[in-house]
């Protein structure tokens, strides 16, 4: 989604791949992209506070999700359902709110076209460069995140199926969390439980790495750190708010 922003539109600035909200903007830029995803649980005070963020969040099909692998690790799964049900918790707070937009990546591939109007519609504010069906003849994405995507690719809705190919992840994360096929349907993924079909007799697959979130020590210490940074955010937003013009 960055890249297709800063494909589309015309913004003063970006981050070449990944910085959190947390940090401040560079002076002198008007209208900035970035992203950050573990943003998501943290991100609501902010948010809320903020009248010139403007949060656009993708929502995927968590059994995509959960078999998703990076190029910097290619024999581990880089993701799991324990992360993405955090981050569909965490967006409930926004849904409704005027400066967030949910878009599905099953949607934007089918219908790129479709998708760029929502977000217009949502953030009239953007002036449009090229459109989304254009992605990505032209594109300038940064190494890091060319590195990321595993290349600028056009849009190819025979990807939303892909986790098929990784069942034993999916049975060995469907035993650890035994609620996933009731968030599919609540989700909108699914309309019964008939998909458990694809998993009889298959010998499920676990891996440590990234499963089940930090622990409690870990998650502390983060929650101080983010209490910190939150603070820190809302103080620079209150001086800003008090400076002439």
């Amino acid at each position: 989604m960055m890249e297709l922003l800063w494909y589309a539109y015309r913004f003063s600035g970006r981050h070449e791949h990944e910085i959190s909200v947390f940090e401040p903007v560079p002076a002198g830029q008007t209208l900035y992209l970035s992203k950050k995803p573990p943003d998501t649980t943290r991100i609501e005070r902010v948010f809320l506070a903020d009248e010139g963020l403007f949060l656009i969040a993708m929502l995927r099909d968590p059994r995509a999700v959960m078999t998703s692998k990076h190029v910097s690790q290619p024999d581990v799964y880089f993701s799991d359902y324990h992360r993405w049900r955090e981050y569909v918790d965490a967006l409930q707070a926004f849904h409704g709110h005027p400066r967030f937009l949910l878009v599905r990546f099953e949607d934007l591939v089918r219908d790129p076209a479709n998708e760029q109007a929502r977000i217009e519609a949502a953030l009239d504010f953007l002036e449009r460069q090229r459109a989304f069906t254009d992605f990505p003849e032209g594109a300038n994405i940064p190494p890091r995140a060319q590195r990321s995507l595993g290349g600028a690719r056009a849009f190819d809705a025979r990807r939303i199926d892909g986790w098929r190919e990784h069942l034993p992840r999916v049975k060995g994360q469907l035993l650890d969390h035994p609620d996933l096929p009731r968030m599919l349907i609540e989700a909108g993924y699914e309309t019964d439980e008939a998909w458990l079909g694809l998993l009889d007799d298959t010998e499920p697959y676990r891996q440590s790495y990234k499963d089940g979130g930090p622990g409690a020590l870990r998650r502390f210490e983060t929650n101080l750190r983010f209490a910190a940074k939150t603070r820190k955010y809302l103080r620079r937003l209150a001086q800003a708010k008090k400076m002439p013009g």
